[in-house]
């Protein structure tokens, strides 16, 4: 019975992605239309999401702003180019990370964030209780300290979109396996570091 849920669950997940690429390639076709309208709503639709990820990477709320920003008119720019037979969301994503880590070798004080980050309130609201009480927790900017930028990056799409590994893979531009390894070591090194603090919940 439980398995029999699952593949249903597993079906409902797929008819969603082929909808909210149906529904993507729409927009898209009348973007390159010339619908400036158009494009708008596909910031509208992803701009909370990618700030999120820019602020969790770089930590500062400016730079977050500045590269997502910077992220749109490269996709606007490169609309053409995009495949549609793959995820637009993954496409913004990879996009959005190259920009940061562009951003963050011009930058060499980006461990600053921990403590400006600490004070400062989430840019993008989940409805998922287990996130709100891990990833937003004070008790967690510190512990993406010990990650490697690509650790970050993996565990955060993993909390925020339940991404696959298949599809960090493709925001990170790596092989399946390497993203698995990045996530396996994510994890471990935050149940280390969270294992026993108060109102955490180890993941």
């Amino acid at each position: 019975m439980d398995e029999e849920f699952l593949n249903v669950f597993r079906g409902l997940s797929v008819v969603r992605v082929k909808l909210t690429l149906m529904e993507d390639n729409h927009i898209i076709s009348s973007c390159l239309s010339g619908e400036k309208e158009a494009f708008e709503m596909l910031v509208k639709k992803y701009q909370a999401p990618l700030l999120h990820l820019a602020w969790r990477i770089l930590g500062d709320k400016d730079e977050a702003k500045d590269v997502t920003q910077d992220a749109f008119v490269q996709t606007f720019s490169n609309l053409d180019r995009f495949d549609r037979t793959k995820s637009f969301k993954n496409w913004l994503y990879s996009i959005t990370y190259k920009r940061c880590i562009d951003r963050k070798r011009k930058s060499r004080s980006h461990w600053n964030f921990v403590y400006r980050a600490a004070r400062e309130r989430p840019l993008y609201t989940r409805d998922s209780v287990h996130a709100d009480r891990i990833e937003d927790s004070e008790i967690f900017f510190p512990a993406l300290k010990k990650l490697s930028t690509k650790e970050r990056v993996a565990i955060i799409l993993k909390i925020n979109d339940a991404y696959s590994a298949s599809e960090i893979a493709n925001v990170l531009g790596c092989a399946e396996s390497t993203a698995r390894v990045y996530l396996f070591n994510a994890r471990k090194k935050l149940r280390k570091i969270l294992q026993g603090k108060k109102h955490v919940l180890i993941f």
